[in-house]
Protein backbone atom coordinates (compact mmCIF):
# COMPACT_ATOMS: atom_id res chain seq x y z
CA UNK A 1 0.00 0.00 0.00
CA UNK A 2 1.61 3.73 -0.91
CA UNK A 3 1.51 6.30 1.89
CA UNK A 4 -0.45 9.10 1.06
CA UNK A 5 0.45 12.40 2.36
CA UNK A 6 -2.12 13.95 4.72
CA UNK A 7 -3.13 17.04 2.45
CA UNK A 8 -4.18 14.47 0.11
CA UNK A 9 -6.72 12.64 2.61
CA UNK A 10 -7.86 16.12 4.23
CA UNK A 11 -8.58 17.21 0.59
CA UNK A 12 -10.38 14.28 -0.62
CA UNK A 13 -12.81 14.54 2.34
CA UNK A 14 -13.30 17.68 1.95
CA UNK A 15 -14.48 17.22 -1.82
CA UNK A 16 -16.57 14.32 -0.67
CA UNK A 17 -18.38 17.19 2.18
CA UNK A 18 -19.07 19.52 -0.65
CA UNK A 19 -20.76 16.98 -3.21
CA UNK A 20 -24.69 17.62 -3.07
CA UNK A 21 -26.19 15.49 -0.77
CA UNK A 22 -29.53 13.75 -2.06
CA UNK A 23 -32.98 12.83 0.09
CA UNK A 24 -33.50 8.98 0.87
CA UNK A 25 -36.82 7.60 -0.43
CA UNK A 26 -39.09 8.20 2.18
CA UNK A 27 -36.93 10.68 4.40
CA UNK A 28 -39.58 13.53 3.18
CA UNK A 29 -42.28 11.90 4.51
CA UNK A 30 -40.29 11.89 7.67
CA UNK A 31 -39.65 15.38 7.47
CA UNK A 32 -43.60 16.45 6.52
CA UNK A 33 -45.05 14.67 9.58
CA UNK A 34 -43.89 16.60 11.97
CA UNK A 35 -44.89 19.22 13.59
CA UNK A 36 -45.24 22.82 11.77
CA UNK A 37 -44.16 24.59 15.28
CA UNK A 38 -40.43 23.52 15.93
CA UNK A 39 -40.93 23.63 19.28
CA UNK A 40 -44.26 21.74 19.85
CA UNK A 41 -43.81 18.50 21.31
CA UNK A 42 -43.91 15.57 19.67
CA UNK A 43 -46.02 12.78 21.04
CA UNK A 44 -44.08 9.67 21.37
CA UNK A 45 -45.62 6.21 22.06
CA UNK A 46 -43.93 3.11 23.45
CA UNK A 47 -44.74 -0.41 24.74
CA UNK A 48 -43.30 -0.23 28.84
CA UNK A 49 -40.98 -3.16 29.26
CA UNK A 50 -42.52 -5.25 32.45
CA UNK A 51 -40.46 -4.78 35.46
CA UNK A 52 -39.00 -8.50 36.79
CA UNK A 53 -41.25 -9.62 39.48
CA UNK A 54 -38.75 -12.07 40.97
CA UNK A 55 -35.91 -9.65 41.64
CA UNK A 56 -33.39 -11.58 44.10
CA UNK A 57 -33.14 -9.78 47.35
CA UNK A 58 -29.76 -10.62 48.35
CA UNK A 59 -30.61 -10.06 51.88
CA UNK A 60 -33.44 -12.58 51.93
CA UNK A 61 -33.32 -16.50 52.09
CA UNK A 62 -33.90 -17.88 48.73
CA UNK A 63 -36.76 -18.96 48.04
CA UNK A 64 -37.70 -22.59 46.44
CA UNK A 65 -39.96 -22.82 43.88
CA UNK A 66 -43.84 -22.89 44.01
CA UNK A 67 -45.18 -26.35 44.09
CA UNK A 68 -48.81 -26.10 42.90
CA UNK A 69 -51.46 -28.07 45.57
CA UNK A 70 -48.59 -28.24 47.85
CA UNK A 71 -47.55 -25.81 50.55
CA UNK A 72 -44.27 -25.10 51.84
CA UNK A 73 -42.86 -23.42 55.18
CA UNK A 74 -39.90 -22.89 57.67
CA UNK A 75 -39.93 -22.09 61.25
CA UNK A 76 -37.53 -19.17 62.08
CA UNK A 77 -36.47 -17.10 64.82
CA UNK A 78 -35.31 -14.18 62.77
CA UNK A 79 -37.98 -11.86 63.55
CA UNK A 80 -38.41 -12.52 67.31
CA UNK A 81 -34.24 -12.38 67.97
CA UNK A 82 -34.86 -15.69 70.14
CA UNK A 83 -32.68 -18.55 69.34
CA UNK A 84 -34.65 -22.32 69.26
CA UNK A 85 -33.90 -24.59 72.53
CA UNK A 86 -33.07 -28.20 71.91
CA UNK A 87 -36.39 -30.04 71.09
CA UNK A 88 -39.23 -30.25 69.11
CA UNK A 89 -41.15 -27.60 67.23
CA UNK A 90 -44.25 -29.02 66.06
CA UNK A 91 -46.75 -26.64 63.31
CA UNK A 92 -50.45 -27.36 63.72
CA UNK A 93 -53.28 -26.33 61.98
CA UNK A 94 -55.88 -25.07 64.30
CA UNK A 95 -58.11 -27.86 63.31
CA UNK A 96 -55.66 -29.92 65.21
CA UNK A 97 -53.84 -31.25 61.90
CA UNK A 98 -50.20 -31.88 62.70
CA UNK A 99 -48.47 -30.64 59.13
CA UNK A 100 -44.95 -30.78 60.39
CA UNK A 101 -42.13 -30.88 62.69
CA UNK A 102 -38.00 -29.55 63.44
CA UNK A 103 -36.04 -30.69 65.46
CA UNK A 104 -33.63 -28.46 67.06
CA UNK A 105 -30.70 -27.92 68.61
CA UNK A 106 -30.06 -25.22 71.47
CA UNK A 107 -29.31 -22.14 69.47
CA UNK A 108 -30.83 -22.93 66.27
CA UNK A 109 -32.59 -20.28 64.36
CA UNK A 110 -34.05 -21.55 61.27
CA UNK A 111 -35.86 -25.40 60.33
CA UNK A 112 -35.01 -24.81 56.23
CA UNK A 113 -37.51 -25.01 54.23
CA UNK A 114 -40.00 -27.87 54.72
CA UNK A 115 -41.85 -29.19 51.62
CA UNK A 116 -44.35 -30.94 50.04
CA UNK A 117 -46.87 -30.41 52.97
CA UNK A 118 -51.05 -30.75 52.18
CA UNK A 119 -52.74 -28.61 54.07
CA UNK A 120 -56.83 -29.06 54.82
CA UNK A 121 -57.69 -25.98 52.53
CA UNK A 122 -56.33 -23.21 50.25
CA UNK A 123 -54.94 -21.34 53.05
CA UNK A 124 -54.84 -22.51 56.81
CA UNK A 125 -54.34 -20.91 60.00
CA UNK A 126 -51.56 -22.53 62.13
CA UNK A 127 -49.65 -22.65 65.98
CA UNK A 128 -46.43 -23.48 66.60
CA UNK A 129 -45.72 -25.92 69.97
CA UNK A 130 -42.41 -26.23 71.49
CA UNK A 131 -42.13 -30.18 73.04
CA UNK A 132 -38.88 -30.39 75.28
CA UNK A 133 -37.54 -34.13 75.89
CA UNK A 134 -38.45 -34.23 79.42
CA UNK A 135 -41.93 -34.79 78.59
CA UNK A 136 -43.29 -30.96 80.14
CA UNK A 137 -46.38 -29.86 78.39
CA UNK A 138 -46.23 -28.18 75.26
CA UNK A 139 -45.42 -24.46 74.88
CA UNK A 140 -47.68 -22.54 72.59
CA UNK A 141 -44.73 -20.65 70.67
CA UNK A 142 -45.35 -16.63 69.76
CA UNK A 143 -45.77 -15.95 66.19
CA UNK A 144 -44.13 -12.77 65.02
CA UNK A 145 -45.63 -12.12 61.36
CA UNK A 146 -49.24 -13.27 62.37
CA UNK A 147 -52.62 -13.47 59.39
CA UNK A 148 -54.15 -10.30 59.44
CA UNK A 149 -56.59 -9.74 62.55
CA UNK A 150 -55.03 -13.40 64.27
CA UNK A 151 -52.57 -14.27 66.75
CA UNK A 152 -51.63 -17.30 64.06
CA UNK A 153 -49.31 -18.21 61.82
CA UNK A 154 -50.90 -18.96 58.01
CA UNK A 155 -49.65 -21.43 55.01
CA UNK A 156 -51.21 -21.60 51.56
CA UNK A 157 -50.75 -23.84 48.69
CA UNK A 158 -48.62 -23.12 45.97
CA UNK A 159 -46.46 -20.71 47.97
CA UNK A 160 -43.26 -21.27 51.14
CA UNK A 161 -43.69 -19.33 53.83
CA UNK A 162 -41.99 -18.48 57.51
CA UNK A 163 -43.59 -18.70 60.70
CA UNK A 164 -41.39 -16.57 62.42
CA UNK A 165 -41.71 -17.48 65.86
CA UNK A 166 -40.22 -16.65 69.38
CA UNK A 167 -40.28 -17.67 72.93
CA UNK A 168 -43.79 -16.19 74.92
Amino acid sequence: MKYVPPIFAFLALLFVIALPQRAVQGASDKVNALPEKPDAPVAVTSTPTPLPTDVPDSTATPAPPRIPGRACLRINFEVSGDVAEAGTYEVVEVNGHSLASWEAEAGWQDSGWIHDLEISYEAVYVNVFYHSADGSDPVTMAIFNPAPGTEYGWVARGMCHAVEVGWP
